[in-house]
């Protein structure tokens, strides 16, 4: 095989595909300096670039996607943290809490000194009460008179109707006399004048035995 048939490498598409480590660095060159003449017309300093000589991976575009995907989970869950939930307190909030914090101390302050005098005067009147009694002189009291025995109440007579015919039952009821009974007793008592004037004697005997009935 002649050599002219063998392409040479700086004929044709292999030859314009071809750079040199020479070209690499010049150009990288070339873009540091534009970098820093446009942030010099900014008036500020470039930051610091990348290195950009990556280490090879060897992995396939599926695993690279998959890590990718595992690490921004991993920082999402991070921030959601519950303890990275709380922010730090401002200075005006820091100073308004202060401000309640003082206020509640100097209620509570003022509270308990009000509780302690009238605690203190409680017990000093209580002291002044008891030393009263303890000193006050015994109170002698007259002598009572000793009670009246009082005598008991009478009882009323219970007046008792009784029925007259029972309480005559049993008893006797002598009958009077006859008037012959009491005339005969008359003849036999002596007479009461001896001395009777002649007109007595002259009466007939009817009227006088009348006169001697009544």
């Amino acid at each position: 095989m002649s050599d002219s048939l063998i392409p040479s490498l700086s004929d044709g598409q292999v030859g314009s595909r071809f750079v040199t480590e020479h070209e690499i660095d010049s150009a990288r060159a070339r873009r540091d300096e534009q970098w820093k003449a446009a942030y010099a017309r900014l008036g500020q300093e470039p930051p610091p670039q990348q290195q950009e000589d990556a280490v090879y991976d060897g992995r396939s575009l599926a695993e690279k996607l998959a890590a990718n995907r595992v690490a921004k989970q991993e920082e999402w869950e991070e921030k959601n943290k519950l303890a990275n939930q709380f922010r730090a307190l401002e200075e005006d909030e820091i100073m308004f809490l202060d401000s309640i914090r003082e206020k509640q101390e100097e209620e509570e302050r003022i509270r308990k000194e009000m509780d302690g005098e009238e605690l203190k005067s409680f017990r000093e009147a209580v002291a002044a009460r008891t030393s009263t009694t303890n000193n006050a002189p015994p109170v002698i009291s007259p002598p009572q008179p000793a009670p009246v025995p009082s005598k008991p109440a009478a009882k009323p007579a219970v007046s008792a109707k009784k029925d007259p015919k029972k309480s005559l039952k049993g008893l006797i009821v002598k009958k009077k006399a006859k008037p012959a009974a009491a005339a005969t007793t008359s003849e036999k008592a002596p007479p009461a004048n001896k001395g009777s004037s002649p007109a007595d004697d002259e009466l007939p005997s009817a009227k006088r035995r009348k006169v001697s009935t009544t």
